[in-house]
């Protein structure tokens, strides 16, 4: 089987518009999310970092005392390129979704005042994601910058990101929803004032007799949302249109073990079947080694085995066996890593990847960003210079 090509990150930072870091949780996309946006300052492009992580790491990696809901410049490059970062607010997104669409202030009122609205904007399974897919969305069309990172949410199953628009369709399209909506829907050229007037003696009776308080609360809940339904879902169909624009990629990012690496496949199984772009593999924290590729380097050549003499001589001999337990286990790791890694669905479709190897300790300033973005381009020394840098356990 022949080698999958290796992924080209500096091209990608610099020609694609919309870049999307989808894996599972702690394999290290929020570091390479932010280390794909300053590659791209470094080149000279406006770039943008937009995490969905709710942890705050980039906003500490950065030192940045606060990320919110819209971006905040992180430096200027001697390129003249600048990084920007934001961390994403759910419910204000959600909020200005409702603003621009609700059709009257008594909409906008009542769907705010409900309580129901207050639990799906900020904690319903989904809202995240699909606010995720709305801010990005939003701007890219903007035009303030010419490339935009994303670091998709942490969760178990990685897919929540992809599915998230369609559950919550999912929510208002249901048969319970239906039931409640067919009296607006039949009565709809009444307007949506009177028809809450008129119906607030039918709900009222419905609450005496089943002392269900939530039903009258559904109903309002749903009504508000009938008129923005329709515009939400053509704001959805435009969003997921972006997502397979050529101009736009998704990095499956990974960690070179077992579970990491089948939660990449499944991921790339369904980016095949939706027809979304793969820009390629990231697997970060890779342990290397020139005897995995070359056996005989694993054996002393006749002068290292005269300089362990010379050294065992001087009663030293413990320091080598030492050192050379050291080496067995790197190349042991080393074997484990190339294994697992070429085992995977994405290598076997010879899908482009760039193994980054593992660091030895955290990622803390600007600094340290840079010098995983030189170990993601594959600069000549990068991997030396960034064994003293970041480590991609965080973020």
């Amino acid at each position: 089987m022949s080698s999958p090509p290796e992924l080209d990150v500096g091209n990608l930072a610099a020609r694609q518009r919309i870049v999307l870091c989808c894996g599972s949780g702690g394999v290290g996309k929020t570091t390479t999310a932010a280390a794909l946006g300053h590659l791209a300052a470094a080149q000279g492009r406006r770039a943008l970092v937009m995490t969905i992580d709710p942890a705050r790491r980039l906003a500490q990696a950065l030192k940045v005392a606060v990320l919110g809901n819209e971006p905040v410049e992180v430096a200027k490059l001697d390129s003249g390129g600048e990084l920007h970062a934001m961390m994403l607010d759910p419910k204000r997104t959600f909020d200005a979704l409702i603003e621009r669409y609700a059709t009257s202030d008594a909409v906008r009122r009542t769907i705010f005042a409900n309580h129901y609205y207050q639990h799906l904007s900020s904690s319903l399974a989904g809202s995240r994601e699909f606010m995720a897919l709305e801010k990005v969305y939003e701007v890219a069309a903007s035009g303030r910058f010419d490339i935009i990172v994303v670091d998709t949410p942490p969760s178990q199953h990685a897919l929540e990101f992809l599915d998230a628009p369609a559950r919550l369709f999912d929510l208002f399209e249901g048969t319970f929803v239906k039931l409640l909506l067919q009296p607006y829907r039949v009565a709809g050229r009444i307007g949506f004032d009177l028809f809450r007037r008129s119906s607030e003696a039918f709900m009222g009776a419905i609450e005496k007799l089943t002392g269900y308080q939530v039903l009258a609360d559904l109903s309002d809940f749903f009504l508000a949302f009938a008129d923005l339904f329709d515009g939400f879902k053509a704001r959805s169909k435009t969003v997921l249109a972006m997502l397979r624009e050529p101009t736009t990629s998704f990095l499956l990012v990974a960690a070179p073990d077992p579970p990491s690496l089948s939660a990449a496949d499944r991921f790339f199984a369904r980016l095949a079947q939706d027809g979304l772009p793969l820009g390629g593999l990231i697997v970060n924290r890779v342990h290397r080694s020139l005897a995995v590729l070359d056996p005989s380097s694993y054996a002393l050549s006749q002068s290292d085995a005269t300089a362990v003499d010379a050294i065992a001589a001087r009663g030293e001999r413990r320091l080598i066996e030492r050192l050379l337990e050291a080496y067995r286990d790197q190349v042991s790791l080393a074997a484990l890593d190339a294994s697992a890694i070429n085992s995977t669905a994405a290598a076997r479709a010879a899908v482009p990847k760039r193994l980054v190897p593992h660091f030895n300790r955290d990622l803390r300033d600007l600094a340290d960003i840079a010098a995983f973005s030189r170990a993601l381009a594959g600069e000549s020394g990068a991997a030396s210079a960034a064994s003293a840098g970041p480590s991609d356990r965080a973020p």
